[in-house]
């Protein structure tokens, strides 16, 4: 059978194990980190693998029934797929949750609610409803899959491969590729805890430095230089400080690319394991960030050149994003991602002041924590303020 596996991101240590057992009993799953290719469209990706699967499997949790949840509209695609859900959706209840919470859709079929190893009861389950369909329904999805499976390898070698993880852009950085998915935001202590949907992207591996800096002031004919300016290397490899975040979003743009959004920061920063920072979940060190400096002046006694820090890299590769240099990003600031914007969030229309991400080295390691956003009027040039570019995933 073809099947989709719908969970919420925090469940993921249960789901796992059920898509590897599913897949052993030889069905077609539908599970997002595996069949969400970097660059893809999610939302039409989910709504075309919901409408052509056999079988919706919802793993019921306190997280997956949270309201703005991607998990409910996954469900609300399988409930215009199928008005009637009998043998058709699959609610498993992984969590002990009371029947007047569930939604009346998966209230009106039978729930399956293992008593011991979960994994097991679900392929249990699975295979007894896939018998039920009869053998004649078997051989035609055997010979349907075989040909699948023939197009698919077909496919795969004439088509050119998907995005490279690195890139190299015309200003000499090089964007890493986050692939485009699930995302829990926040932490409920520094941020309201949110998941979201994110489309691919590219976040420039290092800050931009004085030496690309410099090179755009050149070509673009500012008169207007960064703060502390007279005190940098314009050939130099540290992050160019004292810069607005209208000189910030400048260069970008002259760059062809923009400010990452908060979102798309805080995904390149914590991963899809909602890590405390990049490296993980370890206290800040000097190996992994520069921080806690009391320096008077920034470049000469404060900044460290970019990528010094590689113990500190988060999964996706990209550097420094705790420490050294706090870093613009495109959105206006609020206290948290609104609740509608579920996919692809970019903040309020309008605000006082722009977003700040990262902590730098002047910061205590207190304020290193990937989830902590800082914000200051726009027009602000700090000492420790820098920034980085992103771009969409093509």
């Amino acid at each position: 059978m073809k099947i989709f596996l719908s969970y919420a991101s925090e469940d993921r240590a249960v789901a796992e194990p059920i898509n590897l057992a599913l897949l052993a009993q030889g069905h077609d799953v539908f599970f997002d980190c595996d069949d969400l290719q970097p660059g893809a469209e999610y939302d039409n990706r989910v709504r075309s693998a919901i409408e052509d699967a056999d079988l919706f499997v919802f793993l019921v949790s306190g997280k997956s029934i949270q309201a703005s949840r991607y998990t409910l509209s996954e469900l609300g695609i399988a409930q215009r797929r199928w008005k009637h859900p009998d043998g058709r959706v699959l609610p498993v209840m992984i969590e002990a949750i009371p029947l007047a919470h569930l939604p009346a859709y998966l209230r009106s079929v039978t729930l399956l609610e293992p008593q011991g190893n979960v994994t097991a009861a679900v392929a249990d389950a699975v295979s007894r409803m896939a018998a039920a369909r009869g053998s004649h329904l078997r051989r035609q999805l055997a010979v349907a899959g075989a040909a699948l499976l023939i197009a698919g390898v077909a496919l795969a070698l004439l088509l050119p491969r998907g995005p490279r993880t690195e890139s190299r852009h015309a200003d000499g950085s090089v964007g890493m590729l986050i692939p485009g998915g699930r995302f829990v935001l926040g932490d409920d202590e520094h941020a309201p805890l949110r998941e979201v949907f994110l489309d691919a992207f590219r976040i420039d591996r290092n800050e931009i430095t004085t030496a690309q800096y410099a090179r755009f002031l050149q070509a673009s004919g500012l008169s207007q230089h960064p703060d502390h300016w007279d005190q940098a290397d314009a050939t130099g490899n540290q992050p160019v400080i004292g810069v607005s975040w209208h000189e910030a979003q400048a260069y970008c743009t002259w760059a062809g690319r923009r400010l990452p959004t908060d979102a798309q920061w805080e995904a390149a920063a914590r991963g899809g394991d909602q890590r405390r920072y990049p490296w993980g979940n370890e206290a800040p060190d000097g190996t992994r960030a520069r921080f806690a400096i009391g320096a008077d002046h920034p470049y000469r006694d404060g900044l460290a050149a970019v990528g010094t820090h590689p113990a500190g890299a988060s999964a996706y590769g990209v550097h420094d994003l705790a420490g050294n240099a706090s870093e613009w990003v495109a959105d206006w600031y609020a206290e948290g991602i609104g609740r509608s914007q579920t996919h692809n969030p970019q903040g309020p229309d309008a605000g006082e002041a722009k977003a700040i991400r990262g902590g730098g080295f002047y910061d205590a390691a207190t304020r290193l924590l990937s989830a902590q956003r800082f914000h200051a009027d726009p027009n602000y040039r700090g000492a420790d303020i820098g920034f980085r570019c992103a771009t969409s995933a093509r």
